[in-house]
């Protein structure tokens, strides 16, 4: 009899312990969902504004995922891209960015998450890199942004933007056909360079393209178009560096 009262008060023993533990558990779960949605975004608003991203965006994300239907996830949708933005996360940003605008169309500061969107793709943008795939994107989203969102306080940032988009590709593709200048390639300079005056027709290269076309084209003996680069050069700024080259040009080739 004696094992069997044993086994009885160490079975009641073990009973003991797992439900002690099991109230222990349910007691610890409730503790961690303590804060109301409003508490934990404030929380987060609070240890952003510290600089404090990462504390931050678990706060954010602690109230999407315990409070999906809570007033609060539009503020902390924007929020969480915002603080991925400041963290120069630009993916995330602008998938955050993204499901804001899904999720929020019709929203008063929609045109924010379209404007950050377009900015986080620019701020991708690696100068020393040929791949200009975030500059392409960048473009796009602001031109779109512009469009759609005539009236928005974004709009002088948005058109500024569009501006260093398009001298970045601008300036790519002038580089590339200088490059084939200097290598000798110049019908290639010749078909980069003309490009160049039919989609950026503003730009501050166009001079030097100018002139650099009257160059291949004299490299390459066709005279009549070199000497009509030349006299173009001369026309639009008589004083340059450039009109003094195109000047020597047409003098050495009476």
């Amino acid at each position: 009899m004696l094992p069997f009262r044993l086994f009885s008060k160490f079975g009641s023993f073990f009973t003991l312990v797992s439900v002690l533990a099991l109230l222990f558990a349910c007691t610890t779960t409730k503790k961690e969902r303590t804060y109301s949605a409003n508490e934990l975004l404030q929380q987060g608003k609070r240890l952003a504004k510290e600089k404090e991203t990462e504390e931050a965006k678990a706060k954010i994300q602690l109230l999407l995922e315990d409070y999906p239907d809570s007033k609060e996830r539009t503020a902390a949708t924007m929020l969480l891209a915002d603080l991925h933005y400041s963290g120069e996360e630009y993916e995330e940003a602008k998938f955050h960015y993204q499901k804001f605008i899904e999720l929020y169309p019709a929203h008063q500061f929609v045109d924010r998450a379209h404007f950050y969107k377009a900015k986080s793709s620019f701020k991708l943008t690696d100068l020393a890199s040929r791949d200009l795939t975030p500059v392409h994107s960048a473009l796009e989203g602001f031109e779109r942004f512009v469009q759609d969102f005539p009236q928005s306080s974004y709009l002088k940032q948005a058109k500024a933007k569009i501006t260093q988009c398009l001298d970045i590709l601008a300036q790519n593709m002038f580089e590339i056909g200088k490059f084939y200048y200097r290598t000798g390639s110049y019908q290639a300079a010749i078909l980069r360079l003309k490009r160049l005056k039919v989609e950026y027709p503003k730009h501050s290269y166009i001079l030097e393209a100018e002139f650099l076309l009257g160059e291949s084209y004299y490299h390459e003996q066709n005279f009549s178009e070199a000497t009509a680069y030349y006299k173009t050069v001369i026309k639009n700024s008589p004083r340059s560096e450039f009109a003094k080259e195109a000047r020597l040009r047409l003098k050495a080739m009476r």
